[in-house]
């Protein structure tokens, strides 16, 4: 099983470092549609 979990975790990280960064997109909170305001709040 730790086997399988560190195959997973090299492909996570893989995945992660073909990415790039970019800039948080700035929006006011009233044109936030209901989704974005519930991640929000739940993400403190």
């Amino acid at each position: 099983m730790a086997n399988r979990n560190d195959l997973f975790s090299r492909f996570v990280n893989w995945l992660s470092a073909s990415g790039r960064d970019t800039a948080p997109i700035k929006q006011s909170s009233e044109n936030r549609d209901p989704f974005s305001r519930l991640m929000n709040l739940i993400s403190g």
